[in-house]
């Protein structure tokens, strides 16, 4: 009795003092001990902030940002499986001892294999940024076999978390803990490289083979030149095409000295004018196309390493990337920040162009009938582009190939009446060449006219004087035989027959005397 009273004395004296100090409290107080309350949970707040950036600038090394778009990362440690069966995704063969294959000079780059077979893609995983992302978002690498981020660069790889569209989480370390497939890619460079030193991106890089090979030492190693770019596209200041010819002769060299393998791909993606072509630029300069991904694709299954199967069937699982999920590196070495993420994550969701990739329902189920109706108005204004664009580059060959025939049939023309003309001056030379001919062979064939009747009227004139003088002889003969006869007859008469003989013989005297010198007038 006496204990129950001491007890209930001492709770009313302990309410008592409670009432009387809430009594004793003004407002200020209040105020003052509210202030505090919130004080001391804002720091605890902050202080839980602060952990878990650390914690994250940790897992990004050298400042890079990481961040899940449109989402919230996965805490460290956690596994989600977004995707239903994952049980039944391809599983990559696992190297064993005796599949690893030094390279020589003559074998450091790959060579192309005739009848190469897709097969050979169950032995291959992938270590890269977004442009890997892109080959798995296209269907033409398993979700598994690709160990990708967007923005992701060399120096940081090692270090970092990375989540797959299946929800898986891995680091370097652990992924290649249980993928020590045959041949392991690293499709790495493009980031960062033009901000790093040229001695910390080549050290780096180097460091981040050597620890390749130390967790995976049964594998073949292949480093992947980094293709081209548009010099003129929206990360033009943070990549150019001179950088990435200068560190491609870098991986090659260090793929000569390590004796590992070199996949040039930069052969089949780069035009005649030194940037990517045009249909395997995915828009942006930077990333590539379905088709540019698929000829990648085509070029690493015809260039393999030596030595390794391409039998079996190779299948692609597909799983469709969740916009809300996808890691990205944000900084200056990935060049991306908030205003091109948007577009770059529409990129890297791409579409289900490998006929290799499974039939798959995750695809389907998730598109809505606005998006594929969407898509297929895009699809057909794009080819309706295209046709435009086809039909104005094929009129414009038509006008030009008309132009260079009318060129050309002008010139032609302009040729054949500059030969016409010649030929008509020749023949003009030539019938004024023949005429002066006729003319001198006339002159020639008149003067030997002319000489001849000279001489045939000389000779003429001649035997006329010869028959004359000979004429005349015959006479003085006859007459001296006459006057023989006639010296018998009458002697009366001889004086006048005389003087008839004499004046006969002065007259012929001087018809021969006038016939010689016609005779010698005439041939001087």
């Amino acid at each position: 009795m006496r204990k129950g009273s001491i007890k209930k004395h001492k709770r009313r004296k302990k309410s008592n003092w409670f009432e009387e100090m809430m009594e004793n409290f003004g407002t200020r107080e209040l105020l003052i001990v509210s202030a505090g309350i919130i004080a001391v949970t804002l720091a605890i707040f902050l202080l839980m902030v602060f952990i878990k950036v650390s914690k994250d600038r940790a897992l990004g090394e050298d400042g890079g940002d990481s961040q899940v778009v449109n989402g919230e990362m996965v805490s460290d440690g956690e596994t989600q499986n977004f995707a239903a069966g994952d049980e039944d995704m391809p599983v990559v063969e696992t190297a064993t001892e005796g599949m690893k294959t030094e390279s020589t000079t003559d074998t450091t780059v790959l060579a192309k294999k005739e009848g190469a077979k897709d097969g050979y893609l169950n032995r291959c995983v992938f270590l890269g940024d977004s442009r890997t992302v892109a080959m798995v978002n296209y269907g033409f690498f398993n979700d598994d076999a690709a160990l990708a981020q967007v923005g992701i660069s060399h120096p940081v790889f090692a270090s970092n978390t990375f989540i797959n569209n299946a929800g898986k989480e891995y680091t370097l370390k652990s992924y290649l803990g249980s993928h020590q497939a045959p041949v392991i890619y690293i499709l790495l460079g493009v980031n960062g490289i033009k901000d790093y030193s040229e001695s910390k991106y080549k050290n780096s890089f180097i460091s981040l083979i050597d620890k390749v090979a130390t967790m995976a030492p049964n594998s073949n190693i292949v480093l992947v030149s980094i293709g081209p770019v548009d010099d003129n596209g929206i990360y033009k200041n943070s990549v150019q095409n001179a950088l990435i010819d200068k560190y491609n002769e870098f991986l090659l060299e260090t793929a000569r000295e390590k004796h590992i393998f070199y996949l040039d791909i930069a052969e089949i993606l780069k035009g005649s004018d030194g940037q990517v072509k045009a249909e395997y630029n995915g828009g942006d300069g930077l990333h590539y196309s379905g088709k540019g991904c698929d000829a990648i694709f085509r070029y690493i299954v015809e260039h393999p390493v030596p030595g390794i199967s391409d039998e079996g069937k190779y299948v692609v699982k597909y799983i469709k990337p969740d916009p809300n999920r996808i890691k990205a590196t944000m900084g200056d070495e990935s060049g991306i920040d908030k205003d091109k993420l948007e577009n770059l994550v529409d990129m890297m969701m791409g579409t289900q162009e490998n006929p290799n990739a499974s039939d798959s329902s995750t695809l389907s189920s998730e598109e809505t009938e606005e998006e594929l109706r969407k898509k297929a108005e895009e699809e057909e204004k794009k080819k309706a582009e295209e046709e435009e664009e086809k039909k104005k580059a094929e009129e414009e060959e038509e006008k030009k190939k008309a132009e260079e025939e009318e060129k050309k049939k002008a010139e032609e023309e302009e040729k054949k009446k500059a030969e016409e003309e010649e030929r008509k001056k020749a023949e003009e030379e030539e019938k004024k060449k023949a005429e002066e001919e006729e003319r001198k062979k006339a002159e020639e064939e008149e003067r030997k006219r002319a000489e001849e009747e000279e001489k045939k009227k000389a000779e003429e004139e001649g035997e006329k004087s010869e028959e004359e003088e000979g004429e005349s002889e015959e006479e003085k003969e006859k007459k001296k035989e006459k006057k023989k006869k006639g010296e018998g007859e009458s002697e009366e008469e001889p004086e006048e027959e005389e003087k008839e003989e004499e004046n006969k013989d002065g007259a012929g005297e001087e018809n021969s005397s006038s016939q010689s010198e016609g005779e010698d007038g005439n041939n001087p």
